[in-house]
């Protein structure tokens, strides 16, 4: 394995972690996903289902709905939901509040 894998797999790890940990202080009230959130990545994460709940946990959202290039979804507005959406190797693209 290079020095770079390393590097950028030991950089991953450090912002995932980081982001997730640092925002629980901002949570938001009576599980409505918290809009005021905006967790950058500086490499997107492949959506495992521990990062789908440190997110859920995160936003402080009752739900969470991963979204994948193709498939339809209703556009009624949910204040309780996190939308996930993800490329077509499932890596975290951006999320979003309703």
């Amino acid at each position: 394995m290079s020095i770079s894998t390393v590097f950028k797999r030991a950089a991953l790890a450090a912002t995932v972690a980081v982001s997730t940990l640092s925002l629980q202080a901002m949570a938001g009230e009576d599980g409505k996903c918290n809009t005021n959130m905006a967790i950058n990545y500086l490499v997107p994460p492949k959506v495992t289902p521990q990062l789908v709940e440190q997110l859920r946990t995160a936003y402080s959202a009752q739900e969470v709905r991963i979204e994948r290039p193709g498939e339809a979804h209703t556009k009624e507005f949910n204040p309780f939901r996190l939308r996930l959406l993800v490329n077509e190797d499932n890596f975290l693209n951006t999320q979003i509040c309703g």
